[in-house]
């Protein structure tokens, strides 16, 4: 990337074509025509400016998020993500929690070390392994003393 940001802003339907590469930057579906990826490649994040919105991988490909992945549609509004056809795509981050909300997925495996969580909000289209349909839980968190004991 030249830029930190490759947006995708036709309103007419777009293809990523990215020859199996890794592209240092985030990658935004910022106009309302479907984006389809091609290819394996790997992006720092993915992100919306636009809902609705459709964005389809190829079957049988994994596209890598080093940083994040960060879609999110609004209520009547959702992110619609799936495959170009009737079989699946991988979708893979290291770790860390994904956390979106507002999508509508199908025929997508999350896997990577990542705990993907699609939010409360979403629907499972189907055909789907890894993504967790709920939101991730709230982290404990204190602010009383703590008392250490030395032996």
């Amino acid at each position: 990337c030249s830029s930190d940001l490759i947006s995708m802003t036709a309103a007419t339907a777009k293809t990523f074509v990215g020859g199996g590469s890794t592209y240092n930057c985030t990658i935004n579906q910022g106009g309302a025509g479907q984006l389809t990826f091609t290819g394996s490649n790997t992006f720092n994040n993915i992100t919306n400016t636009v809902q609705p919105a459709t964005i389809l991988f190829t079957a049988g490909t994994t596209t890598t998020f080093t940083s994040a992945f960060s879609l999110s549609g609004t209520a009547g509004n959702l992110i619609t993500i799936g495959s170009v056809t009737a079989a699946s795509h991988t979708l893979s981050k290291a770790s860390g929690t994904v956390s979106c909300d507002y999508l509508s997925i199908s025929r997508s495996t999350a896997t990577g070390g990542a705990s993907w969580y699609a939010g409360a909000n979403s629907t499972d289209g189907g055909n789907n392994s890894g993504w967790i349909f709920t939101a991730p839980p709230t982290p404990v968190t204190s602010t009383g003393n703590f008392l250490v004991f030395f032996n």
